[in-house]
């Protein structure tokens, strides 16, 4: 068996709304489930564009999406029968395994969106969870970790292939891709016998969105940007990663729009240096991780562009970074929320 596969694309999400995810980062650009994760609404969280079957089956029926009550259990209260999972292992990021961790599904590795860096945004001990990077981790090297079960995003099953995954002897769990953080919890508390705390995960997000949408300006509006290295900016103007979903979820206005500028399945726009002023939202979020080679020097570089501080937010002062890497999962998100209102407030 070979190498797994080397990508040239980011890791889809959902996302994420992960932070939902969440994407998968490399040293010359960032993208999560997905996100976030991947991560994503209309793609996992690579960036660009996120059961309990016999041993080399996977589930792939489309996860419920039907709404959450608030009677809902909390993540305190759950009660589910837990199934034994045996050795779980995780080709998704930490959109992913922020998810699984929060259900206290035990996860013995896991991919990483920056390897060298460690698992981020994770608030559950991830210490004893060995990390890989997929895109540089062999079928054999897979193998070494004796996994019963597999989580793995579609779109790295149709670039690896499904006989290599099955080959591994393990139960293949497959997320669509463009599932939503809520749609994979519910996945995998119905997989892995923890439907009462996937119902409390999502009913604390649904919480926070609501207390959220109180709290926040009636006129709120915001660019949310990431400029990559190059440098590259890029605008989300639709709501698939977790920050720009949870800013369109809380009610406030994304600026531009996904209907004024054309997008990719992560919702994200690339704009040229000379494209700068459609950035014009009276809050700026900027996406950035310092971990990411070239990013802290990206930004560092675009704002001696003279374009760039004349944007509203520049210059008024309305300017901040959030860790695009900082919010995983479900989980993320909720916690995103929290960050948003206050921004919005401030």
């Amino acid at each position: 068996m070979g190498v797994v596969v080397a990508l040239g694309v980011a890791a889809c999400g959902g996302s994420d709304g992960d932070e939902e995810t969440e994407a998968t980062v490399t040293d010359t650009a960032a993208v999560t489930e997905a996100e976030e994760s991947s991560r994503a609404t209309d793609a996992p969280d690579t960036a660009p564009d996120t059961s309990a079957p016999p041993a080399t089956e996977s589930v792939e029926t489309a996860p419920s999406t039907e709404a959450v009550t608030a009677e809902s259990p909390s993540t305190s209260e759950a009660t589910s029968d837990a199934v034994d999972v045996g050795r779980v292992v995780v080709l998704g990021e930490e959109s992913v395994l922020a998810d699984l961790l929060a259900l206290d599904v035990p996860v013995v590795a896991s991919s990483a969106t920056v390897p060298d860096a460690g698992f981020q945004g994770i608030e559950d001990d991830t210490e004893g969870i060995e990390i890989f990077d997929y895109l540089n981790t062999s079928l054999e090297e897979l193998a070494t970790l004796q996994p019963d079960q597999v989580i793995v995003w579609q779109y790295i099953v149709d670039q690896v292939g499904r006989e290599q995954l099955d080959g591994l002897g393990a139960e293949v769990l497959v997320i669509p891709d463009g599932t939503t953080s809520r749609e994979r919890v519910e996945l995998f508390g119905e997989h892995f016998g923890r439907e009462a705390e996937a119902e409390g995960l999502i009913a604390d997000l649904d919480a926070a969105y609501a207390v959220g949408s109180e709290q926040v300006p009636e006129d709120c509006a915001a660019s949310v940007v990431a400029i990559y290295p190059g440098p590259s900016p890029a605008v989300f103007a639709r709501p698939v990663w977790a920050v720009p979903l949870a800013v369109d979820t809380l009610g406030c206005e994304l600026v531009p729009s996904g209907d004024e500028i054309e997008t990719d399945g992560n919702g994200r726009a690339y704009l040229s240096l000379e494209q700068l002023e459609v950035i014009a939202g009276p809050e700026l979020i900027l996406l950035q991780n310092d971990t990411v080679t070239g990013d802290t020097e990206a930004v560092e570089e675009i704002e001696q562009n003279p374009i760039w501080g004349q944007l509203p937010a520049v210059a008024s002062g309305d300017v901040t970074v959030i860790d695009r890497l900082g919010y995983p999962g479900l989980v993320g998100e909720t916690r995103v929320v929290d960050e948003l209102v206050a921004i919005f407030n401030g």
